[in-house]
């Protein structure tokens, strides 16, 4: 590699404390940042020179960041907007914005572009917030393609940019369709996934915690064809359908990462992984062939594994598929309905996670509080649904509006109340301010999570179970968690 590349993929650290407060000591996770080593594999596939810097792994502040930056003398700077979700982007804009700004007052003539899920969601707004010269709408694959080949910036597809002192825009460019010929190479040795930085959620590794830096996450499709109203993965695909990499794709990385890296927990990033047998089957065989034992944990929703036969689940299983990331979001029939969420009820969601659990496959379930209809009785009752159904890990969130999301829109049209920065939307954070119901502030919803949260995680029926399914390091690990008080601005911290 020469030291002035054609292009730095930048992933931006020095906002796990603003994001996490405390709980990013030991309790979030730090994965290696898939997006980025992707658009890394597609640019050096077509034989530039690409160099990438993970701040956030190697602990890097802002100002060490722009040493870094302005050191590496590259043609094209892209910071790259991602994280392990859509609706999780938002918070580090407020690092992004930071940064930006940073690196322009040291050297204001380098050139920088911000691609990833929140600059695609809000194109227009974020160039002329941020001190940065483009911003790519949609996947960002064409785009930084086209700037690095030379051509002419109004024919370059989903570039945003400056042009005096206006903007101006192409069309989006369109998605890859065959992602297992075109997006086939992830450069894994851009970055030090072997180090011992990065790090599993805390749930993933309950079984054997040392490991938990084995870790690496991977998307093997993108997309999905639903419409969940709080979520904002539509905005950069632009559709409601699923793109999927061949199972002898994923192999291949899962080859990588098994034998070259050591890596023992693997996050399936896919919105919706557990959603074609014609995709999820043949990998599974696969990895049964391989002996790998690796650790998956995969996103499923309540409908799709409602018509799965119970040997597809004890064939994941063996697999090392040992956790689903459930979308149950709430226990109320109206609510979901609001949401857009889906069709099913109280017993189904019952009888899904007894069949879950029947295969021996753990849940990281999710739960919402503050959706559109929300009471203190429905809260109530979802919370205490999460209680009889004690998964192994739920995870409680307040119902926020992410950019890209139908809620965004909504709070707009209706004048309700949003965050004041980007950091307001971090779930964890000081200033995170969700959304407020027809009954409830915000304030009160993110009372009652917080409560909910101490209040399952602190449970003796809870820390029983745990210390039975995973060993008495495990439930020591989560009561160390629970000691970890968040403050917040909205409560009067």
């Amino acid at each position: 590699m020469s030291t002035t590349p054609d292009i730095l993929l930048i992933n931006i650290g020095g906002t796990k404390k603003r994001v996490y407060q405390d709980l990013s000591k030991d309790f979030s996770a730090v994965e290696p940042p898939f997006w980025l080593l992707l658009t890394a594999g597609y640019l050096r596939k077509q034989g530039f020179d690409v160099a990438a810097l993970d701040a956030n792994v190697l602990n890097l502040d802002e100002e060490e960041t722009v040493d870094a930056v302005v050191a590496r003398k590259a043609r094209l700077n892209a910071i790259v907007v991602y994280s392990q979700q859509a609706n999780t982007c938002t918070p580090v804009m407020g690092g992004v914005s930071r940064l930006c700004r940073a690196i322009k007052n040291r050297q204001a003539d380098l050139p920088l572009i911000l691609t990833g899920w929140h600059p695609s969601c809000l194109p227009e707004r974020t160039l002329r917030e941020e001190a940065c010269d483009m911003v790519a709408e949609g996947e960002g694959f064409y785009t930084l393609r086209g700037l690095l080949r030379g051509d002419p910036l109004d024919t370059v597809p989903g570039l945003w940019w400056r042009e005096g002192d206006g903007i101006r825009h192409n069309p989006r460019a369109p998605n890859i369709e065959n992602l297992s010929e075109e997006l086939d190479e992830v450069a894994w040795d851009l970055l030090p996934i072997d180090g011992g930085g990065y790090r599993a959620f805390n749930w993933l590794a309950l079984s054997d915690l040392p490991t938990r830096t084995h870790c690496a996450g991977l998307f093997t499709s993108l997309g999905c064809p639903y419409q969940c109203s709080f979520c904002a993965i539509h905005a950069t695909f632009g559709e409601r359908r699923i793109r999927y990499w061949s199972p002898e794709w994923t192999m291949k990385q899962l080859d990588i990462l098994a034998r070259r890296y050591g890596v023992r927990h693997v996050n399936l990033i896919d919105e919706l992984y557990v959603f074609n047998p014609k995709h999820y089957l043949p990998i599974a065989e696969a990895l049964l062939q391989r002996e790998y034992k690796l650790n998956f944990c995969a996103f499923a929703r309540v409908d799709r594994v409602d018509k799965m036969p119970m040997e597809e689940l004890r064939l994941l299983k063996r697999a090392g598929f040992n956790w689903f990331k459930l979308g149950i979001e709430h226990s109320d029939e109206r609510v979901l309905h609001l949401a857009h969420k889906g069709n099913y009820a109280r017993e189904d969601i019952r009888r899904v996670v007894g069949k879950i659990h029947e295969a021996g496959i753990d849940l990281c379930a999710n739960f919402m509080f503050g959706l559109p209809g929300d009471d203190w009785e429905t809260m109530q009752s979802n919370f205490n649904f999460a209680m009889e159904l004690n998964c192994a890990f739920p995870s409680f969130f307040c119902t926020m509006a992410p950019p890209g999301s139908d809620l965004y829109d909504e709070a707009l049209a209706n004048g309700t109340p949003l965050p004041a920065d980007w950091e307001g939307y971090a779930q964890q954070g000081y200033n995170f301010q969700p959304l407020p119901t027809e009954h409830l502030s915000p304030a009160e919803v993110l009372a009652f999570r917080d409560w909910a949260f101490q209040t399952y995680f602190t449970n003796p029926r809870y820390l029983d179970m745990i210390a039975r399914k995973f060993g008495p390091a495990a439930r020591d690990h989560i009561r160390a968690m629970t000691a970890v008080r968040l403050k917040r601005r909205l409560l009067g911290d």
